[in-house]
This record gives structure tokens, sequence and C-alpha cells, in this order.
């Protein structure tokens, strides 16, 4: 058996692989600890891992961290020191934080899980990210990964050519500081959302700006491609997010596009500054574009592949992947359904299992949107005491129950559901839901601002069988993996009714869900269309600030605390008594 963690530095997470190249098991800490970006070393995420398989340490034959801990130390201390005094504040953060960096793992590992330590071995940060993809990938051999990220260990882009797992070769990268994933995370602070949390709202803010507004314009000129070498270039000197622990821009970068918003001030359609905001999401989103789309150009020249893997955090950039798809050399874009650095947790088990040389025949097994199939859970227990105080069971028998929400669903009711087992990545695919139907656009509002107290610019996800999507959207046959996990927007059909639909974005497009067959939305959908329903809304089941939820404990708690009445579970349909 073999492990992978993250941890430190984005949130920390653990993944099991078998012998055989199946993905076992995988946890993210905020999921257990109930802390929103947890960190930490993922000390309950591996204690669960054995827990749940029934493993001991002795079974364990090799753990691998995610990236390079002291490589990627030296790389952010080497660049600080070049602006020295400037950059005094985030060098002294980094050496008195240094025993609490990534550079401890080893020493953690010791403290929680006596013996791992001595089966530890590193994966180079962008090769997790590789990997992780990979293993979502049909084919394993001959084809080309793009990886685009914040910072990992010593390059924020990279781009490799996979001639099968055991041979990975990096053929370009893009050297620290210079970085398209923190320029983004630097307009997301300049709009006022939190750093590794609110890009997704930058994304949706860019969808009411004008590309052609002077505020979109200029943030043209803060990075580009230089043809001659193949390079991303970036004038470093309206960013502080390579000299400061605090400050990810600075004041040169307020003068050329206004003063910063105030993150404490709503951002409402129709304000006084939201149109400037929103046109400087749409220069941001633009930009990016931009940029992927060279990287992608120049990573079919010199590979030649047109199957590429794409992940790192830039690739959740759901409304980039449509435009990189009409790339005329691209036949296929794979994105794990969890692409950053949580999910590089998969790509170091993969890459321990690959290191160990046991295997008979290498295998990495395509894994399941939903793993720990094999964790059994005792909910009943667990929340028999809520249920019986603070819920009634409408219907108990399962099939029922599905039968039972679906009415409710019809005439206007949202939905929770805590079914099976949780999905891999940060997008609550239908186990971990709120749900209704996606066209009635009083349900969807109430889910959207009163349960989940969104911001209005928005829209939830609308999920829908395949035959059902060709219907509505201008669906491309090169990212449609891609739709399994919300992973990619696309356009609504040309004067088509779906541009009308409360789940559409302002510019038209939507971030549509395909179902899988045999799911739970799968079984659900098809008692819905019996009643003229065949698109629900789907939005991740939580409190806002919170993450999303992890079993039923967690359900029900989100009920409590909202406006949600009622809960699909494996226990039944429930109903919050008051």
């Amino acid at each position: 058996m073999f492990i992978g963690v993250t941890g430190y530095n984005h949130e920390s997470s653990a993944a099991l692989v078998d012998n055989n190249g199946v993905l076992v098991n995988f946890y993210i800490e905020e999921s257990l600890s109930r802390i929103k970006g947890d960190k930490s070393f993922p000390w309950r995420s591996i204690k669960k891992l054995l827990e749940s398989s029934n493993i001991e340490i002795k079974d364990i034959e090799r753990v691998a961290f995610y990236e390079r801990p002291l490589s990627a130390f030296l790389h952010i201390v080497k660049e600080a020191s070049f602006h020295m005094p400037r950059s005094l504040g985030l060098l002294t953060h980094q050496f008195r934080n240094f025993n609490r960096s990534s550079v401890s793992c080893y020493l953690d590992f010791a403290k929680f899980f006596r013996g791992l330590e001595t089966k530890l071995i590193y994966s180079d940060h962008h090769l997790s990210h590789t990997l992780t993809a990979l293993a979502y990938s049909n084919s394993k051999k001959d084809i080309c990964s793009v990886v685009v990220d914040g910072f990992g260990d010593r390059s924020t882009a990279s781009i490799s050519q996979i001639v099968d797992p055991t041979e990975i070769n990096e053929l370009w990268e893009c050297p620290y500081p210079v970085s398209l994933g923190l320029f983004y995370s630097t307009i997301t602070d300049y709009l006022g959302f939190a750093i590794n949390e609110g890009e997704y709202k930058v994304m949706g803010l860019a969808s009411f700006g004008d590309s052609k507004s002077k505020s979109a314009k200029l943030i043209s000129g803060l990075m580009g491609w230089d043809s001659n070498s193949n390079k991303i270039i970036s004038d470093m000197s309206y960013f502080d997010y390579h000299l400061s622990t605090s400050n990810s821009f600075n004041s040169k970068l307020e003068e050329l596009l206004g003063p910063a918003r105030n993150p404490f001030v709503p951002l409402i359609p129709g304000d006084s500054d939201f149109q400037r905001c929103a046109d400087i999401a749409r220069g941001a989103q633009d930009l990016t574009i931009y940029l992927l789309r060279k990287i992608f150009t120049h990573a079919y020249k010199i590979t030649r592949s047109r199957r590429f893997l794409f992940s790192g955090g830039v690739s959740m950039n759901s409304a980039s992947i449509d435009s990189l798809a009409q790339l005329p050399f691209i036949d296929e874009i794979i994105i794990p359904p969890s692409p950053g650095d949580p999910g590089c947790a998969i790509g170091a088990a993969f890459y321990s299992y690959i290191k160990s040389n046991s295997y008979s025949d290498l295998n990495i097994s395509k894994p399941s949107l939903f793993p720990s199939l094999k964790e059994i859970r005792n909910d009943e227990f667990l929340a028999e005491e809520i249920i019986s105080n603070e819920f009634t069971v409408l219907e108990k028998d399962k099939e029922d129950a599905f039968l039972k929400a679906a009415e409710l669903i019809s005439v206007g009711e949202v939905i929770g559901t805590v079914l099976s087992n949780n999905e891999t990545g940060p997008r609550a695919l239908g186990n971990r839901s709120l749900i209704c139907d996606g066209k009635n656009k009083d349900a969807v509002k109430y889910l959207n601002t009163v349960i989940k107290n969104r911001s209005p610019f928005r829209p939830t996800a609308p999920a829908m069988r395949y035959e059902i999507a060709e219907k509505y959207y201008k669906l491309r046959p090169e990212i449609y993996e891609c739709y399994k996990s919300m992973s990619a927007t696309c356009k609504c059909l040309k004067d088509n009714v779906s541009l009308e639909f409360p789940t559409t974005h302002v510019d038209g497009t939507a971030r549509i869900q395909i179902v899988e067959n045999k799911s739970s939305l799968d079984k659900l959908l098809s008692i819905l269309e019996t009643m003229g329903i065949e698109i629900i809304a789907n939005s991740s089941l939580n409190v806002s600030g919170d993450p999303t939820c992890f079993d039923l404990v967690d359900g029900l708690m989100v009920c409590s605390r909202t406006k949600l009445r009622y809960l699909l579970t494996d226990l039944g349909l429930l109903k919050r008594k008051t």
C-alpha cells in the first residue's frame, strides 16, 4: 500500500493507493478538522486512511510528500534576497517559520506515525500534479501535461511529455516569481476577495465586465508572452507577493487601476463601483485565457501531442477551458476533479507506487469521482440522537425517499444530499449537494442567496444528462470529461431558451455538470424527467465559509444553521422539524 500527502502551503490531504494501482481512499484535512483551508500536517486524514482500510503502518511500503520542501523554501528565499531591504519582512518570516514549513514533514511523520518517516520520499510538485491528472486519463502514454499554478518547488508553470507513467520528461518551465496563478490571486486580493478562496468569484464577476473597457485593457499590460524566447513575461513592479507576507500588490497597481476594493463593502450589480471591478476581473480573465492559449500552443510545438492533461490551481479556471478546446491542434483535455494542491496527494501516492518497483504489471486505474468506496460508516449511530430530536423521517425506504425528494423538487423545494461517498474535488457532484429545479428562478434564487448566502453575481451550476445538455449548450467533445466534474463552462446555443435559465451567466455561458450513469443525480433525474424536470441546479452542501459537508452529521448541522428543510440521505429523506 502507498500513501501520498500534501500540506503546509494549501489545503492538506492524504491519499491511499493499493498494490494494483487503484486509488482506495482520499481525504482532505479540512473535511475532518472542519477548519476551512486547513494547511496543517494531515494526521487526521492519514489516520482515517489507515482505519477505514483496516491497515497498519507496517502495511505501507512507501509514503510520498507532494513536493521537495527545501527546494521550495530556498527558491522563495533566493528571490526575496535580491530585493533587500523591501523583502526583509518576508525573509524574517521564512526563517522564523522554517521548522513549521513543509521542511518539517519528516518530523511530523515521526511524531504522529512513527515508522512512516523511514518510508518517506519526495516528489516534484509539478510531477505530483501531472500524475494526478494522468490517473484520470483513459490513456497513460504519449500525452502532454501542462501544469499552471501559483508556485511549486521552483517553477510556476511547466510542460512535460509523458512517454509512459515511468518516463515523464519536463521540457519547459516558467521560473518563479513570474506566475500566472499568483497574478490572478493578486487581482483577487485587489478586488477584495480572499486569496485561495475568492478566485472563483473573480471568474463570476468577469462575466459582467467589458473586454474593451479601459480597466480591462490596462490589465493586459501587466503580463505577456515573449514569442522569441517562448516565455511568460511580467512587470513585477506592480506586485509584492514575492517580497511580502501580507501584500500581494503595491501602490503602483492602485495608481494604475484605482483604489483597491474594500472587502467589507458588499459588491452588488448596479452599485457605483461594480462595473469598474467587473471590468478589471474581465481583463484578468482575458489575460489568463491569452497566456494559457500561448502555453498550450507552445506545448503542442515541442511535443506534437494532441492530447493534454491540465492541472494546477489555474486549471480550476473553468471559464478558460472552452477557449482552450477551440485550439485547432487539441483532440482532448483532461482535468482531474481535484486539480489544485490538495489533489496532489493522489499523484504523490501514485509516485510512491511507481517508485516501488514491487508491482508485477504497472497499472494506474482510473479513479472514481467518488472514492472511498470500501469505507463503511455507521452514520445511523452517530446521528441517531440528532435525527430523533430535530428531524422527521419522511421516507426510510431508499426508492421511496428518492421519489419523494423528486416530488418536493418539482414543487419548488430545495433538497440537500448526503449520499454514499464524498466527491474527490472541491465541486459537489450530487453526493454532498444542494439541489433544486434548474429552471425555477425562485427556487434557484432561494438556494443561492437565502440558503448559501452567495454573492448575486455567482450563478449556480446546472446538472443534467448528456442528451439533455445537447439541446441547450454548445458542447465540445475535446472536453467531454471536464463536464463530468464541472471543470469547464460552455456557451448556450444561439437564440436558445437556455439563455434565460437562472443557472446561466450574464455572458451566456454556464458551468454545466453532465451526470455520470448510475450516480445519485442520474437516479434522481430519471425520476424528475417523468415530472417534466430535466435540469437541476447543483451547489455544494455547506454554510458559507465552511468546508463542504463530509458526513451525515455535517449535513444535519447545515440544516440546523440554514433555511434548508430537507435532506436526502442513505437513511432516508429527512425533514427538519422547525
